[in-house]
């Protein structure tokens, strides 16, 4: 005894994501000198609301692309990050000269010479980023067929700094939901998701 279920899609995404960059993706974002004297001084023993917050963040991407759909989806993606090809620059030297230079993504975040604060600094850089997300609310939606190709040559450099922090006039800092000082550096060639979330 055998059973065959036929899906009956109420639609179809189909998309296609052809992108190729050349050279250098580069961002900086830096704080300096951020003074948040307190009335009190800083022995006053100030709430923990009168601390400020500092956020700094730098994205640097090659390529980044996104699909979206609530049906389901067929997609063909092609992400291509580098830099010179040196044999498009010299044909007349044919084969032989058939040499790529990287490319470049360079991400730099940093904070300096705060007082009473925290302090939150990202640097984030990418070379391709793809992310597939599918949320539909029937089960003959919920599925993805696709393709995804990724080549990244290239040198990929993140950098947070946070330095000269510091704190004074406050008696509850140990009460912070998150850290007083939050420094992160990533650096990704390829990054590629697909989400699917269905009936259950």
């Amino acid at each position: 005894m055998s059973a065959a279920t036929d899906l009956v899609p109420t639609g179809l995404n189909q998309a296609e994501n052809e992108q190729q960059t050349l050279g250098a993706a580069t961002a900086t974002s830096n704080i300096t000198g951020i003074d948040n004297a307190l009335l009190g001084g800083l022995t006053g023993g100030a709430p923990i609301t009168d601390l400020a917050a500092v956020d700094t963040t730098a994205t640097a991407m090659g390529n980044s692309g996104a699909i979206n759909s609530d049906v389901a989806i067929n997609y063909d993606s092609v992400q291509v990050f580098g830099g010179v090809d040196v044999a498009l620059a010299a044909p007349l030297l044919g084969d032989i000269a058939d040499l790529s230079i990287p490319g470049a993504v360079t991400a730099s975040s940093s904070a300096i010479g705060i007082l009473n604060a925290s302090v939150d600094s990202q640097a984030i850089g990418v070379g391709n980023s793809l992310s597939v997300d599918l949320e539909t609310t029937s089960d003959q939606d919920a599925f993805a067929i696709g393709n995804n190709e990724q080549t990244a040559l290239a040198t990929i450099t993140s950098t947070s700094l946070v330095d000269v922090v510091s704190f004074g006039g406050f008696a509850d800092l140990g009460t912070l939901d998150n850290p007083a000082v939050n420094s992160a550096a990533t650096a990704i060639g390829n990054n590629f998701s697909v989400s699917v979330d269905g009936i259950n």
